[in-house]
């Protein structure tokens, strides 16, 4: 039987032994642990201080590449897209400085850049009521878009918003082979989906009225995409807008900032069916003008392609602008030949 002296012999034993522990560790230990302790603290101060400057270093070089870039914006993308309009299609959570960025590069590549359509949390919902709500009104105004909706999604569970993609696409971008729908009927379009909170519009000139662009460009929210199904449901919503985009118009590229790089977010959802260009750097200069670039080669009939960060790809050989007619036809005073030399 355990009676209470066992208890007490035992309680004893533990801390006796704690105290032997503590003595052993704090004398015949303590030189030996102490050094090797100061000197792994010395090794990771030097890798800390090496990390430190090698951040710093790469920091001043981005700002460097970024400065250079803006410098030479105008010889990279200047006379690009000449006469060509374009329109912004934004997903929620997008970033303001893709955004801004890309408009501003559009602009600068000669493009009129005719408004922006923004995409509401509501219409990348992908629960039934919201598929069913946009099927249905994909359908009722599938006449007034002249389109045929898609009769196999990319995925079953956006099929709402492919369908819904296809008819918003006709409203807002065109082939420059195609007939454009009527002002009329691509605002009732648009009007029709605003009235149901799934999209807003801007345009140009700072009203809902938006003419008809030959280009497009989806912005994508930044940083990762939500975790689980829905999450995924909702990149591939925009991978189908993208698709349908890309259908509509003469050339169609996705675009994010470099947070956007992630496992099943919109631009790596894309690399599995590649139907449009992306650019995954698209909140620095360098992004933006590849934007611009990417566009350019698919008015020059290139294949779609992969740009920025994540691909370590830029458009190579980079587009250069057309000459225009009589451009370099005098010729320069040091390469003509004198009266002497012809005789």
């Amino acid at each position: 039987m355990i009676d209470f002296r066992y208890h007490l012999v035992s309680i004893i034993a533990v801390f006796l032994a704690l105290a032997v522990g503590l003595v052993v560790g704090s004398t015949a230990l303590s030189g030996k642990s102490e050094a090797l302790l100061i000197k792994a603290q010395h090794e990771l101060s030097r890798t800390n201080d090496t990390l430190t400057k090698d951040r710093q270093a790469l920091i001043q070089q981005v700002t460097a590449d970024q400065a250079f870039t803006q410098a030479n914006a105008t010889r990279l993308i200047g006379g690009l897209l000449p006469g060509e309009s374009a329109v912004l299609v934004v997903a929620p959570g997008a970033d303001s400085a893709v955004t801004d960025g890309v408009t501003h590069a559009l602009t600068k590549a000669g493009a009129h850049v005719t408004g922006q359509v923004s995409l509401s949390g509501a219409f990348l919902d992908t629960s039934g009521p919201t598929e069913s709500t946009l099927t249905q009104l994909a359908q009722r105004l599938q006449s007034t878009a002249n389109v045929t909706l898609p009769s196999q999604p990319d995925s079953p569970a956006v099929a709402g918003q492919q369908a819904a993609a296809a008819v918003l696409a006709t409203a807002i971008v065109t082939k420059s082979t195609s007939v454009t729908p009527s002002p009329s009927s691509r605002q009732f379009i648009l009007n029709s989906f605003s009235q149901q909170g799934f999209l807003s519009v801007s345009a140009a000139n700072g009203g809902t009225t938006l003419g008809p662009a030959s280009l497009a460009v989806l912005v994508v929210p930044a940083g990762p995409p939500t975790t689980g199904t829905a999450g995924i449901n909702a990149s591939e919503a925009l991978v189908a807008v993208a698709h349908e985009l890309g259908a509509a118009s003469d050339g169609t590229v996705m675009a994010g900032g470099v947070s956007s790089i992630a496992t099943n977010s919109p631009i790596d959802e894309e690399k599995s069916n590649l139907q449009v260009s992306t650019v995954d750097n698209a909140d620095t200069m360098t992004g933006q003008i590849m934007v611009v670039q990417a566009l350019r080669l698919r008015l020059d009939g290139k294949a779609p392609a992969q740009y920025g960060i994540q691909p370590g790809t830029a458009p190579s050989p980079a587009p250069v602008p057309t000459p225009t007619a009589g451009a370099n036809s005098k010729p320069s005073p040091k390469t003509t030949p004198s009266a002497g030399a012809r005789k």
